[in-house]
């Protein structure tokens, strides 16, 4: 995986590989935010869209509408899961 450093902090980039941000309007990102602090299983109403496992609100509109597993071999694919 490449690194990169913020030169004056020694901070990874916040645009370094593995990094997962998506653009919303600020009418998405208020809808959104009701389920920023919900939990991985809380309002399990919603499917992954890889995998088809039952995910929550939370990760439908913070993880790309997967589960923790494909949205972690999507975006972090060099970590292990453990």
């Amino acid at each position: 995986m490449k690194e990169e450093r913020n030169n004056d902090k020694g901070e990874d980039s916040f645009w370094s590989e593995g990094s997962f941000a998506q653009t919303m309007s600020g009418e998405e990102a208020k809808r959104k935010m009701k389920t920023f602090h919900k939990k991985h299983d809380e309002d399990m109403n919603f499917s992954c869209r890889k995998c088809n496992k039952k995910i929550s609100a939370h990760n439908k509109d913070w993880h790309g509408g997967m589960c923790d597993e494909c949205f972690n071999k999507e975006c972090f694919p060099d970590i292990k899961e453990k």
